[in-house]
Order: structure tokens, then C-alpha cells, then sequence
């Protein structure tokens, strides 16, 4: 008992030196070092919390700078202004680069340069065009569209005058659309410098003085390393989850599976799948602006392809449902309450939908034959037959489950209190629907 006690203290104390290096070792000052991200894509939550990290390191570990190359259409504005804050507060100088050659900074990205403490572009990039849209790119109606500018301009306004920026330039890109080169907005005052590449960048801004939350702050490049701050997995997750596509295919998965565990209850695989793709799909839509009424069409269109698997629709329920789940996919990424900049960033492929409507039509196609097949035969004149047989429980019925009636698997219900488990006889009583309704075979004396 000892000797387990002295290993147990030795692990404890082992890793609790691990962790004291670790903490020393991660939040060692590197005051020569500037942090890269790249930020490529829509403007996300998951972006957000990837910035959010990174300051938070850089101002731990007194790092010189945080250097952002960006390259990006646009993307959600609640995200941005929360971006433009982080770069706003924070006690380190933000360089952002629009970068490489033929990269953008539209829409939400014309924020996010003109926020930094120093904005640079490469040669052939552009910048602008940060009109407010709804999610799906098209134009908001005007009572939506007047109060989304305004809400922008603000913004924009106090961006450029906290940054000595041009402002009527700036505003320019909300109220007209406007997109500028890098030469351009150089000429303008929108941005800082024009550089080939990062190293150029960097010695360029070697000197400069800027003023963070914590006071002026002069650049210095010299003997610098770059350590580049890549996403973590929680960050890497959510951008894939957060992709429209994948999400909406997480969506269809689980909307199969927990149709599949309502027909047939008591087939752990179709509750497990279903559940687990839905709740996927749930935290991809929490990275995109969604439409809840879609949503609401989606939910309907499950109702109806239960109720069709229960025989009352003689497909009609499965047709509503179809239109219900073409309609809400089609609709998904149109939240006409929110305000992203730029266009076409959360629209689902029309190819995809297409698909998945065609494969959801075969299998409800083949689901309304089969049943039909059962309700053929299992008319009341052959159910008949088999009322008072014996069945072998395969899935346990609590109360519902799956039992072995002769060489025929069948959903059937307990009337017992108590669960049957799987292996024991039942004898079936009656029906309902196409249910069976059974009891646990008492022993006989």
C-alpha cells in the first residue's frame, strides 16, 4: 500500500513540475518575437475566438507586435464590430496586411484593416465595398438597409477617427460601395504602407510610433522571429462545422437518423447518428447567420415524414415534407435580421440541395412502399394469425422494441410496467397500427 502511495505522490508531483514549466515556458517574455495569423475567409464567431486568443498570448508573453495577413470577402457584422474591438483595446500594435497578391480585405475586412495601428496592403489587392447585405447577398429592404448603414457608418466613423484615417473615404466604401486598390487607398490615407511581401512589410514599419491602450509604442523589427499562431483544434473544428455545406449535410444526416429512431424505436444506431449530426449541425449554425423560420419548415417537414411512416398520409406527408425541407434549405442562410458585408458568403449550393433532395425522395419513396408491403400484410385477417404466438425480444422493449415473430422482425410495444430485455419470450396480445402489442411470456408450473 506504500509503495502505491509513494507512486501516486510521485505522479502528482511530476505533473505539477510539468505544469509549472509549461505555464513559465508559454508566458516567457518574448519581446523580439511578432505573432503571424492569417485570417482567410469569411469573417465568423470561430474567427472571433481565434483573434480573442491570440491577443490574449501576445499581451501574456509581451510579444512586439501581432502581424494579421488577411484575405477575406467579407462576413458577419456582429462579428467584425467584436473584431474591430479586440484591435481597438489591445496593449499590442496590430499590423494588418492585406496579402498576397490579388487578396481582398472587402466589406467586413475594410473594418478590420482600417482598425489596426497600422494597415498595409500588397500591390494588386483592394479594400472596400462595405455596404451591408442580408445573409444570402441580397439587398436588405430599405427600413432594414437605412438602419444597417447608419449602424455601419457609425462604426466606421469611429474606427477612422481613433486611427487619424480618411474618413470620407471610409464611409465612402458604405454609403457607395466604393472598393479601392492598395494604390489608391494608400493615396487616400486609408491605409499605411505598400509592401512586395512581409519582410519588406517589416522593414518598412521598423521605427514607426503608434498608440496602444497602453501609450505610444515604437515598432522595432530588427532581429525579430516571426512565430506563427496557428488554430487550435476547437478553432479548426468550428470552421469546418461552420462551413454552410457541412452544416446543412450534418442537418439532413440528423433528420434521417432521428426519422429512422421514430419508425423504428429501439435502433440505438439511427438515435445515436441522428442525434449526434443534429447537435454537430446546431453548433455549425451557431457560426452562421441562420434563418429560424427555415429552421421551423426543417422541424415540419421531419413531423410529416414520421406521421407518413405511420400510414395515415398515403403520401401526402411525405410530399409536404419534401417541400418543407426544400424550402428551409433553400431559405437556411437568409437571416434577414442580421446585417453581414459582402456577398453570397452563406449561401448553401443549390447542386447540394438538389442532391439531397433527390436522395430524400428515393428513400421516402422506398419507405412508403415497404410500409404499405407491412399494411398488406398485416390486414387484421393476418394479424389475427399470430396473435397469441410467441415472439423473441431483439431490442428491448422499453416499451417499445423489436421482436422476432417466426422469421419476421416487428415493432412491438410492452403493456408491462417494467421493461422486457432482449432474449426474452413474449406472447403477442394485439395490435396497433402496424405495432404489436405484447407481454412477457409468464413460466409456466
Amino acid at each position: 500500500m506504500s509503495k502505491l502511495r509513494w507512486f501516486l505522490n510521485a505522479t502528482v508531483s511530476a505533473l505539477f513540475v510539468v505544469a509549472l514549466l509549461n505555464t513559465y515556458i508559454g508566458y516567457a517574455s518574448t519581446k523580439n518575437e511578432i505573432m503571424l495569423v492569417e485570417i482567410k475567409g469569411a469573417i465568423q464567431p470561430s474567427t472571433v475566438d481565434y483573434l480573442r486568443r491570440v491577443i490574449k498570448t501576445a499581451e501574456l508573453n509581451e510579444s512586439a507586435s501581432i502581424l494579421i495577413e488577411l484575405d477575406t470577402p467579407g462576413g458577419m457584422f456582429e462579428s467584425t464590430r467584436e473584431i474591430v474591438t479586440l484591435l481597438l483595446e489591445s496593449e499590442i500594435p496590430i499590423i494588418t496586411y492585406v496579402a498576397p497578391y490579388g487578396a481582398r480585405a472587402g466589406s467586413a475586412g475594410t473594418f478590420i484593416v482600417a482598425a489596426s495601428h497600422i494597415a498595409a496592403m500588397a500591390p494588386t489587392t483592394n479594400i472596400g465595398a462595405a455596404s451591408p447585405v442580408s445573409a444570402d447577398g441580397s439587398d436588405l429592404n430599405n427600413t432594414l438597409q437605412s438602419k444597417a448603414t447608419q449602424d455601419a457608418a457609425a462604426l466606421m466613423r469611429s474606427i477612422s477617427e481613433a486611427r487619424s484615417r480618411n474618413t470620407t473615404a471610409l464611409e465612402a466604401t458604405i454609403f457607395e460601395a466604393k472598393a479601392y486598390s492598395s494604390e489608391e487607398a494608400l493615396e487616400k490615407n486609408i491605409i499605411d504602407k505598400i509592401a512586395q511581401d512581409r519582410e519588406e512589410l517589416l522593414n518598412m514599419i521598423n521605427g514607426m510610433v503608434v498608440t496602444t491602450q497602453t501609450g505610444p509604442t515604437t515598432i522595432n523589427t530588427e532581429s525579430i522571429n516571426l512565430q506563427e499562431a496557428k488554430r487550435n483544434w476547437k478553432e479548426k473544428f468550428l470552421d469546418a462545422v461552420g462551413d454552410p455545406n457541412i452544416t446543412f449535410i450534418l442537418l439532413t444526416i440528423g433528420s434521417i437518423g432521428l426519422t429512422i429512431e421514430f419508425v423504428s424505436p429501439g435502433i440505438l444506431v439511427g438515435g445515436f447518428v441522428g442525434l449526434l449530426a443534429t447537435a454537430l449541425a446546431f453548433v455549425g449554425m451557431g457560426q452562421l447567420p441562420v434563418n429560424w423560420l427555415a429552421m421551423i419548415l426543417i422541424v415540419a417537414a421531419v413531423v410529416l415524414f414520421v406521421l407518413e411512416t405511420q400510414g395515415a398520409g398515403l403520401g401526402l406527408f411525405a410530399i409536404g415534407g419534401t417541400i418543407c425541407f426544400t424550402l428551409g434549405g433553400f431559405l437556411l442562410y437568409g437571416d434577414f435580421g442580421s446585417n453581414p458585408t459582402g456577398k453570397n458568403l452563406f449561401s448553401l449550393s443549390m447542386w447540394l440541395l438538389a442532391f439531397v433532395v433527390i436522395v430524400l425522395s428515393v428513400l421516402l419513396l422506398f419507405l412508403v412502399m415497404a410500409l404499405r408491403d407491412t399494411m398488406s400484410r398485416g390486414s387484421p385477417s393476418n394479424y389475427a394469425t399470430i396473435i397469441g404466438s410467441e415472439g423473441i425480444v431483439r431490442v428491448a422493449l422499453d416499451p417499445t422494441g423489436t421482436v422476432l415473430v417466426g422469421s419476421e422482425l416487428w415493432t412491438a410495444t410492452s403493456e408491462q410496467p417494467s421493461e422486457i430485455e432482449e432474449g426474452k419470450v413474449v406472447v403477442i396480445n394485439s395490435y396497433d397500427g402496424v405495432q404489436l402489442l405484447v407481454s412477457e411470456r409468464t413460466k409456466k408450473t
